[in-house]
């Protein structure tokens, strides 16, 4: 029989982060950097060698240039956006991860090992580390009064590791069977005010709070491979071939020259031994007419794809699951892992302001109502995806045929909606942070709140109506963690020419202004908001105050009646927003309108609008114009969210 001590102590601790993975290392390392207390706790021993995850998609890229972590991703991963696709032999080029609303037009390849290696060395400059070896064994949500907080059992082997040659590798089973004989084990009690479980589809989290994971096991038995081969097939993009046996293999480059093979197995015996010589014949078959070898495998195994979604995300508003415990399905699409990190992106600003006393505990509903809908979304996706490649159904085996037999059609004509393969067209609903103006009239979808901001180009104005000359993205100041960005668009109300017009109005009766009583406005709310609200709370030891809003004006010129622009930038004249600090209200010339249109604000004669971007850099709310009566319509809106501290 195992020894088991008694609980050697008990702990506390904000928040109890289980599982220490990429979703679960970058919630601890956002809530560090705003200040919360938080233990990240993994049972493996040693970080996983294997990538299950190769692909990081544009949403992704973008959150990771907010939390300026991008360079190292970059400086490790291989961008692709085509692919090289082989229908008997005939050989096609696609576009399909290419995007025109993004920066990052494509996914970077880099392999799972790698992005979790760069996020680990991100926590420990942030002073945390991964604690190794802790298994968690149960956890539940103690209520007495007006009190709640959640108390979890973990244990840890004191020889060796916890890791039973008995357990289930099935997605959804956990079994918590007897301890191995011989061992001893330490046990402890954690308490903390929140618990995110990022344990991974098998979530032993999921499965103590009995909460459901409905879904399906699907028939196919699919081949993973990495290694070495020679093939004369083009390996320099993502590759898919359908070959003479109508069967669809994929082929992904990884680093040093290998690269993994996804493809059918369902010919395979299950209980016999996978090998290197049963899986070449497999790919041959597939590839030809084209000429394939295998050379060397680092991972070779085969398993049937889940797909799976919790019946909730979260447990009596204490408990929150992220990542492959709350959703996994199939890896056509490469969706997996970024899913799980943006789950973890969107949870945690809410936590820390939840924490920090700045919001009601209600702001944590919106984490399932916003980020259920996208998995389902995914999962839809994912499937489609794969029984059109990889399905014995009749059905499918017809549509493969006919798009072997109609290669080059497809290829040419085949359209991708933009951005939903990498992830740049979720849009939230409306809840307690995507508020819809009340009175103003609903614009159309693509600018509505709940939508992802969007990046363009800008020029910083400096004095006398002089630029910098050097252009800019929004994206790349609109930098977290936690901050809400106010974008203030003027169209071309600051344009030299124009006669001061703070009591106008435009044809919707939208109050204009100008500079002078926009800088009033800008400074007055900005002041208010930051006095009144900011990171840094007295509960804990860290009293650093850390801003929580920044403000951006942007401006434009109209076109001329001839229809030609603006070149003259002394057009544009506000010195006194030009000379001021980035985030307190420094002006940026909007020269190509891209911006304004991709906001769905006017330029000629426009009225302006004032546009919230959340922490996570979604648009909460907007409002036409940038008089004084957008301003209070901005103010009521940041009272719903945050706790009134004056």
């Amino acid at each position: 029989m195992a020894t088991i001590k008694p609980p050697s102590k008990t702990s506390e601790i904000p928040v109890l982060i289980s599982g220490g993975g990429p979703v679960g290392i970058l919630a601890a390392i956002m809530l560090t950097r705003l200040g919360i207390p938080c233990r990240l706790i993994e049972r493996e021993p040693v970080a996983s060698t294997m990538s299950k995850a190769l692909s990081l998609h544009a949403r992704t890229l973008e959150i990771l240039e907010q939390t300026g972590l991008i360079d190292r991703f970059l400086a490790k991963g291989h961008p692709i956006s085509h692919f090289d696709i082989y229908f008997k032999g005939v050989h096609s080029i696609f576009p399909g991860l290419v995007n025109s609303i993004s920066h990052y037009n494509y996914a970077l390849f880099l392999e799972q090992i790698k992005t979790t290696s760069i996020l680990t060395e991100e926590l420990e400059l942030q002073g945390l580390k991964v604690d190794r070896g802790w298994e968690l064994m149960d956890t539940k949500v103690v209520e007495e009064g007006d009190k709640a907080w959640v108390e979890t059992t973990i244990r840890r082997a004191l020889d060796g590791n916890n890791i039973r040659s008995t357990e289930s590798k099935v997605v959804g089973l956990v079994d918590l069977d007897d301890e191995q004989i011989g061992k001893e084990y330490e046990t402890e009690i954690v308490r903390s005010e929140y618990l995110i479980a990022a344990d991974g589809g098998k979530s032993v989290v999921r499965h103590k709070l009995n909460i459901p994971f409905p879904g399906r096991t699907l028939e196919n038995n699919c081949i993973l491979f990495d290694g070495h081969i020679e093939t004369d097939i083009s390996l320099k993009n993502i590759t898919v071939i359908n070959g003479k046996n109508n069967q669809t293999m994929n082929i992904f480059p990884l680093s040093d020259g290998r690269v993994r093979i996804m493809v059918d197995g369902s010919s395979l015996d299950p209980k016999k031994e996978l090998t290197n010589e049963a899986f070449e014949k497999i790919i041959q078959a597939a590839a030809a007419p084209s000429k394939i070898f295998v050379k060397s495998s680092s991972w070779l195994t085969f398993y049937k794809v889940n797909e799976r979604q919790a019946a909730s995300y979260s447990h009596k508003n204490r408990v929150f699951i992220a990542g492959d415990a709350a959703h996994v399905h199939s890896p056509a699409g490469g969706q997996g892992m970024n899913l799980g990190l943006q789950d973890a992106y969107n949870l945690t600003w809410k936590m820390a302001l939840v924490l920090n006393g700045l919001s009601s505990p209600k702001l944590l509903e919106t984490y399932e109502g916003e980020r259920a809908p996208v998995a389902s979304d995914v999962i839809k996706m994912s499937s489609a995806m794969f029984a059109t490649g990889f399905s014995n159904q009749l059905s499918r085996r017809i549509i493969r045929r006919l798009i072997t037999d109609f290669a080059s059609i497809f290829v040419r004509f085949v359209q991708v909606p933009s951005g939903t393969v990498s992830m740049l067209t979720i849009r939230y609903h409306d809840n307690l942070i995507n508020q819809p103006h009340k009175t103003q009239r609903k614009p159309d979808v693509e600018f509505q709140v709940g939508q992802r901001a969007h990046d363009g180009p800008l020029v910083r104005v400096l004095g006398d109506g002089v630029t910098s000359g050097e252009t800019v993205r929004l994206h790349q100041f609109i930098l977290g963690p936690g901050i809400f960005h106010i974008l203030v668009f003027t169209s071309d109300m600051l344009s030299i020419n124009a006669a001061p017009i703070s009591k106008k109005t435009d044809h919707q009766g939208i109050i204009l202004t100008d500079e002078a009583h926009l800088k009033k406005n800008l400074e007055h709310y900005l002041h208010e908001w930051r006095s009144k609200w900011a990171y840094g709370s007295k509960r804990f030891q860290d009293q650093r105050k850390q801003p929580l809003f920044n403000i951006h004006v942007i401006g434009a010129l109209a076109e001329t009646v001839s229809g030609s622009d603006f070149q003259d930038p002394s057009k544009i004249r506000a010195d006194s927003l030009a000379s001021k600090e980035n985030g307190d209200g420094r002006l940026y010339l909007d020269e190509s309108r891209v911006l304004h249109q991709r906001y769905g604000v006017p330029v000629k004669a426009g009225s302006g609008a004032i546009i919230v971007i959340r922490p996570d850099s979604h648009i909460g709310y907007r409002v036409l114009g940038a008089g004084e009566p957008a301003w209070q319509d901005v103010d009521q809106y940041l009272r719903t969210i945050f706790n009134n501290l004056s």
